[in-house]
């Protein structure tokens, strides 16, 4: 289903995302690339952070090893290059640096296993699925970390496919509850095109930029320009509660931004690049939704499925067709399989 759904729209760059770590995405990451060779693409992989080692650096549990077949583009710092039992051809430097040494393209002339490291940033990850594209990569997968969520990110990657399960939570009922706030954040709708103009004139400024109902009322661009400390109905721009009516925030919203909007009027909406810029919890999004607030994204991000563990690392398990019926009912439209079960798509 979900490799249907990234072959249906046509996708080159998917990025992987977990909503807990030891969620399964590695797992997922190598079921995608079975299918990605059996139906005959030749994959780029990137891995923000680290992915591939045996064991987990801070738990020390096992983790699975990322299997590549031939043709695959790789992209790895020279120091683990040749930690994983895949033979590989260096094809490009990068002109990345990192602490394990400057990043590197290499194709799989022989499969196994590789691991992944070095690539920090977005810029880095954009330049190196580039170069990727150029050699001849038909379709990028982008591991995320899982405190990542910039894989994500619509400037990056066509869209997402999200890992849960067992390890999210102890129950069934509480890992649904988690995964319906994730799919629900990932699902925030587009701005208007009144809201997006208001957003791209707030990263035009680099500040908050406040807006009204219409073209013709008054743009406020607030003194303030980070999200992380501005109080925006304090700021000496703030145009009163009368006039206000959006918030553009071309940074990140956070549980103390949301705070600092109590007492506006209801249908008051806040707009953000996308959603992996929402760093608000569950909770202070439900107290601003029962307040009347709204939020919106400049670029939405489209979620091509959503994969479940049953088995979580701290050892236990939970029943997996109960699992997936409760996951799929707070999925919606949105594909959901458990990978290792999953019937061969092709």
């Amino acid at each position: 289903m979900i490799y249907r759904a990234i072959q249906q729209a046509n996708a080159r760059r998917v990025a992987l995302v977990g909503i807990a770590k030891h969620a399964g995405k590695t797992t997922v990451l190598n079921a995608l690339i079975q299918r990605a060779e059996t139906s005959g693409r030749r994959l780029g992989i990137v891995s923000i952070g680290v992915d591939g080692e045996r064991n987990d650096a801070i738990m020390g549990v096992p983790k699975p090893e990322v299997y590549v077949p031939g043709g695959t583009l790789v992209a790895s710092a020279g120091d683990v290059l040749t930690a994983g039992t895949a033979d590989l051809s260096i094809l490009a430097s990068t002109g990345i640096s990192s602490t394990l040494g400057d990043i590197y393209i290499a194709e799989v002339k022989q499969p196994g296993t590789v691991l992944l490291a070095g690539i920090r940033y977005a810029a880095q990850v954009e330049q190196v699925l580039s170069q990727m594209e150029e050699i001849g990569a038909e379709l990028c997968l982008v591991d995320g970390a899982f405190d990542r969520m910039m894989a994500a990110s619509p400037e990056l990657t066509d869209g997402v496919v999200l890992a849960t399960g067992g390890v999210v939570a102890k129950t069934v009922e509480e890992v649904a509850r988690k995964t319906r706030f994730f799919l629900q954040r990932f699902s925030l709708p587009s701005a208007s095109s009144l809201q997006a103009r208001l957003f791209d004139l707030a990263v035009e400024k680099g500040a908050l930029v406040v807006g009204g109902e219409t073209d013709e009322e008054d743009v406020c661009v607030l003194a303030q320009g980070s999200s992380f400390t501005a109080n925006p109905q304090a700021d000496p721009q703030w145009p009163g509660h009368e006039k206000a009516r959006i918030l553009a925030v071309p940074g990140a919203v956070t549980d103390r931004l949301l705070g600092m909007l109590e007492g506006l009027p209801r249908g008051f909406t806040l707009v953000l690049a996308d959603a992996t810029h929402f760093f608000a919890s569950a909770e202070a999004w439900r107290k601003f939704l029962r307040r009347g607030g709204q939020v919106v994204v400049r670029r939405p991000i489209r979620v091509f499925g959503l994969t479940v563990n049953p088995h979580s690392v701290t050892g236990y398990d939970l029943p997996r067709g109960e699992l997936l019926r409760s996951v799929r009912e707070v999925a919606a439209e949105v594909a959901v399989e458990d990978v290792k079960f999953a019937e061969n798509e092709g």
